[in-house]
């Protein structure tokens, strides 16, 4: 469980943002605001989930927070890293699989 107000006391890069959300409001959700991978030229707003884990030390949800956003920035990596045109570790999206597993596409 989060302890009230944790959650508005966290703030990471500009256009990202955080609320609690899902069932049972169980899920920190991350709002990502950055350049379309596809279309460098355009912004997008992604949605990112992650189930708040059965803690309420501030210590210990922040280093788990930091984890959820290192699993971001790596998916956001692998959309972006292309390599003679190819982008060899293209994320899963949507119902394609886990989107934070790192996937190889050579």
């Amino acid at each position: 469980m989060v302890p009230a107000g944790w959650l508005s006391s966290v703030s990471y890069k500009p256009g990202w943002t955080f609320k609690l959300g899902g069932p049972g409001n169980r899920f920190v959700c991350v709002f990502a605001r950055t350049p379309n991978s596809l279309s460098p030229s355009s912004e997008r707003v992604t949605q990112h989930m992650f189930e708040v884990p059965d803690e309420d030390d501030p210590k210990r949800l922040a280093r788990w927070l930091l984890d959820c956003l290192l699993l971001v920035e790596r998916h956001e990596a692998c959309e972006f890293l292309s390599v003679g045109g190819a982008r060899p570790f293209w994320p899963n999206h949507q119902d394609e699989g886990d989107p934070y597993e790192l996937v190889e596409r050579w």
